[in-house]
């Protein structure tokens, strides 16, 4: 057997089905593209792509124009919205790290914002040539096949053999921690190819395919990318690699240190260049640190119980773990990975603990997990106890991380850990069946866990857009209010607009918008009494940011009709919604 897991036929045998002289030429061929690394990693995406788009985004496919996820939530348009930032400001020379298209009248850094801009540039001639919204939908549809692909790669140079490595390419592409995050439209967490590729490369070198400036330029590449694709994952890949490389010296025996103490010399000048690289985006983060709260990580950290505790609902009729499931979103959601999947990785560790690769990926999946606990130690919701590292969590940069997100490094783990369980030969027949048992029920397991995908079937503010009334009605460059129940769709009308207007207000996190995308003084009209103060307030804010139109979106009419006609405001109904326009006001009420 080769190192791809595929034996030839003894010389005897292949002679008695092709007699000397006969045997086909076609046969060769067709033997050197089943063994193809290449063919095979194709077969596999297309695989992933079909089975995704068949159980998730067939909906996402037939409409592509539509925007459609999670609209009740502020991420997926913000992300249409970064789309079509980046190459609208290299095309008109603009600072593509401040804005003043959004938060009018001043503008905005972008900062310490995830822009993503690997994605945006790499999806910019799609973007512009059928706009943002497509775009971002077949990044939907394809960012966790592309994910699982990656794995696949991963796993196929470790085991050779094309199922096994089929099955942990799944176990990272659709673990629950991707899938959670497509649910909730985060294409910088749910595009997550970079990780796996970035092993592969160090997996080239130990195998001499790759030398040591292929190696260091290709990794400081990857570095770079993901630096700029979610600087949290970066640093989380910082860690986990630090801890990976003094895992494996310690592991690697005398015969092996000194290999791995070259790439540790290789990895630091890789990071050096993804420094340099990253050198205009650092300047900016240091030089525009927001004021933004002040979060404690215990919230985002992973709930030990979450590594088996199912989603409500999702507990296949198993009663005990119905009564655990959380009724509550939580940021540990994206921990799960199924009892039968710890178990998988138990009994591996067990049975080939003699291997030094199995040793090294039990070490860092304890390790990783550990990490993600955070500062102390949860199960079900309560806490145990505070754990060693824990100031560790408080200090200035990790105490905004989310300690929960480092369970993606754990997923792709838990992925080889599958291939290598599955590609092992040794036992029996009845063995081999009972590998593939377990691995099925992980993956099963997995599957059930998956959150509901939230598609809004109406368009809302789109046909506003799309039939060009936005243009007869307003004027360019102007600064214009959106309000509306669909999140973000102030910025949803200013990617989709490719920015004709000036946008006041926008979500673009959580520490700098406090949960709304409308500015402060228009959604303090929402709540509560009318008041001298609040009306005084708004009418401060329309002078100042010289608001010239504020569209209300169809479905978003009440109460804000009742709301502007006691602040004298007429409206003109467009396609679409409402417009107002503040400044040719009736004479309003001066006491609410």
């Amino acid at each position: 057997m080769d190192q791809t897991g595929y034996s030839d036929p003894p010389p005897a045998a292949r002679d008695a089905e092709h007699p000397a002289g006969t045997q086909p030429a076609v046969s060769r061929v067709r033997h050197a593209i089943a063994v193809s690394p290449v063919v095979q990693g194709l077969l596999a995406l297309v695989v992933y792509l079909t089975v995704w788009t068949v159980t998730k985004t067939f909906p996402l496919l037939l409409h592509l124009g539509r925007p459609a996820l999670d609209q009740g939530g502020m991420d997926p348009n913000f992300f249409v919205w970064t789309l079509n930032w980046w190459p609208y400001a290299i095309a008109h020379g603009l600072n593509p790290l401040h804005t003043s298209v959004i938060e009018a009248p001043g503008g905005t850094s972008l900062a310490w914002i995830t822009t993503m801009p690997p994605v945006a540039l790499l999806m910019a001639p799609i973007t512009v040539t059928a706009g943002p919204v497509v775009s971002y939908n077949l990044l939907l549809i394809g960012s966790l096949p592309v994910s699982a692909w990656a794995a696949f790669v991963l796993c196929r140079r470790l085991t050779g053999r094309f199922w096994p490595a089929l099955a942990g390419g799944g176990v990272y592409g659709f673990s629950a921690y991707e899938t959670s995050h497509f649910a909730a439209g985060q294409i910088n967490l749910a595009f997550g190819p970079i990780l796996p590729l970035t092993v592969y490369l160090v997996v080239l070198w130990r195998d001499g395919k790759i030398g040591a400036r292929m190696f260091t330029g290709f990794l400081a590449l990857a570095l770079t990318a993901q630096y700029y694709l979610f600087i949290e994952t970066f640093a989380g890949l910082t860690v986990v690699a630090v801890i990976a490389l003094a895992a494996g010296y310690a592991l690697a025996g005398a015969q092996h240190r000194p290999a791995v103490a070259r790439l540790i010399r290789l990895t630091a000048v890789a990071y050096l260049l993804t420094l340099v690289a990253a050198a205009p985006d650092l300047w900016a983060v240091l030089s525009h640190v927001p004021p933004g709260e002040v979060r404690s990580p215990v919230g985002t950290s992973l709930d030990l119980a979450s590594l088996v505790r199912p989603d409500a609902g999702h507990a296949l009729g198993l009663n005990w773990l119905a009564r655990l499931s959380p009724e509550y979103w939580n940021w540990a959601r994206g921990g799960y990975v199924g009892f039968p999947l710890l178990v998988l990785a138990a009994l591996t560790a067990a049975t080939a603990w003699s291997s030094r690769l199995v040793r090294f990926l039990t070490v860092m999946l304890a390790a990783i997990i550990l990490v993600a606990l955070g500062p102390v130690l949860l199960v079900n919701g309560h806490r145990v106890v505070t754990l060693p590292w824990a100031r560790l969590w408080y200090l200035p940069i990790a105490h905004s991380a989310f300690p929960a997100r480092l369970m993606v490094f754990a997923d792709l783990v838990l992925a080889v850990i599958v291939a290598l369980w599955l590609a092992d030969q040794r036992g029996t027949r009845r063995m081999s069946a009972a590998r593939w048992l377990l691995a099925v029920a992980a993956i099963v397991v997995i599957a059930a866990n998956m959150p509901p995908v939230f598609l809004l079937q109406r368009q809302g503010l789109a046909s506003f857009v799309t039939n060009g009334g936005y243009r007869r009605d307003l004027v360019p460059g102007s600064t214009v209010v959106v309000i509306s129940h669909r999140g973000n769709e102030g910025l949803l009308f200013e990617a989709e607009t490719n920015f004709y207007t000036r946008l006041a207000g926008g979500y673009l996190n959580r520490a700098l918008a406090h949960g709304t995308d409308l500015p402060g003084p228009i959604a303090a009209l929402e709540s509560g009494t009318l008041t001298q103060a609040k009306i005084q307030g708004f009418r401060s804010f329309i002078k100042t940011a010289k608001i010239s139109a504020i569209i209300v979106e169809t479905h978003s009419r009440h109460p804000w009709r009742a709301i502007f006609t006691q602040l004298g405001l007429t409206h003109q109904t467009i396609s679409g919604g409402d417009l107002y326009r503040p400044h040719r006001q009736r004479n309003a009420a001066t006491s609410p």
